[in-house]
Formats: C-alpha cells, sequence, structure tokens
C-alpha cells in the first residue's frame, strides 16, 4: 500500500493531536451545514450557511483558519515537513481556537439579529455544530498545552547522559 504510512502517522498522534484535527476537519463540513433559517409568511424559505447571508465574512475566517489547522496537520501526517513555523504549534492551535470561538459568538449575535428581523427566523443546528467542535478542540489544545509543560518539567530533571525517549510531533521515534 501505497499510502500506509498515513494510517500509522494518524494512529502514532496523541489523543489531544486527534481531536485537535478531527475538531478542526469538522469544523470545515459543518461551514455548509444551514447556520440560519427562515420561513417568511411571504416569499420562499431560504438558509445562510458560513458562506451566505450577513455572516458570510466570519463564516468565511472560520472556514480559512480550520483549513489552515488542517493542512498543517496534512502537511505532518504525509511527512513532507514543508511548513516551517517560527513559534511552537500548540500555540497556533490555541490562538486559532480561541479567535474561532470568537468568530462564533460574533457570527452568532449577527444571525440572531437577522432573526429579529426575518418572521421566522431561527438559528439552525450547523453553527451549534461547529460551535460544538470547536469547544473540544480548544479544551484539547489545553490539554495537550499541560502534556507540554509535564514534559518540559520533566526532561529538566532526566540525567543529560540518559537516552531521550520522547515522540516527535506526529510519530514516535524508532
Amino acid at each position: 500500500m501505497k499510502y500506509a504510512f498515513l494510517n500509522k502517522n494518524f494512529r502514532n498522534l496523541s489523543f489531544e493531536k486527534k481531536t485537535i484535527f478531527l475538531s478542526h476537519a469538522l469544523t470545515l463540513i459543518f461551514c455548509f451545514f444551514p447556520w440560519f433559517s427562515s420561513t417568511p409568511i411571504y416569499g420562499e424559505d431560504f438558509f445562510y450557511n458560513a458562506f451566505k447571508g450577513p455572516g458570510f465574512l466570519i463564516g468565511f475566517f472560520i472556514f480559512i483558519i480550520s483549513l489552515v489547522i488542517v493542512m498543517l496537520f496534512v502537511d505532518r501526517l504525509l511527512e513532507k515537513q514543508k511548513v516551517k513555523l517560527p513559534f511552537p504549534e500548540s500555540f497556533l492551535y490555541g490562538v486559532a481556537g480561541i479567535q474561532q470561538i470568537i468568530l462564533l459568538i460574533l457570527a452568532w449575535s449577527v444571525l440572531a439579529s437577522t432573526g429579529l428581523e426575518q418572521e421566522g427566523g431561527t438559528i439552525r443546528f450547523g453553527i451549534f455544530l461547529v460551535f460544538i467542535a470547536q469547544i473540544s478542540g480548544l479544551v484539547a489544545t489545553f490539554l495537550f498545552f499541560q502534556i507540554e509543560a509535564q514534559k518540559t518539567a520533566r526532561g529538566f530533571f532526566k540525567h543529560p547522559n540518559e537516552k531521550d525517549k520522547s515522540e516527535t510531533l506526529i510519530a514516535k521515534k524508532q
């Protein structure tokens, strides 16, 4: 099998990294689900997702941020290492997660105010699913921060001649 290493690399990810990756991948999918719908008395029913309606720019930024994180994970899973960051990746995951939660709250606010203007307008399940995915990704990022801090503290007390058995970003050292 040509790409069997992908399965091995994904299995070697920690639970926290798998959760971060899957939460951003699900966010990409849930951006296409309905975020707002309206059934006006006169006129046709309509809905907005992340790319339509008054909050399209916010939804577009949510999509782009998740796409960057997913592409970073794909780069690591393919073992290409083309993307070099001048800061730790965990910092990127944390900032992206917090930024997306803020953007989701803004999108929710914009869509709720649109619902006040429209007769029968309601917030739909797509934005709820994105919100749940991003909360779980942010919690996983926080746990990943804690694990990294714990590894750093343990590494401080390690004997200098002892071999390093720490894991790399994706796969365990062989």
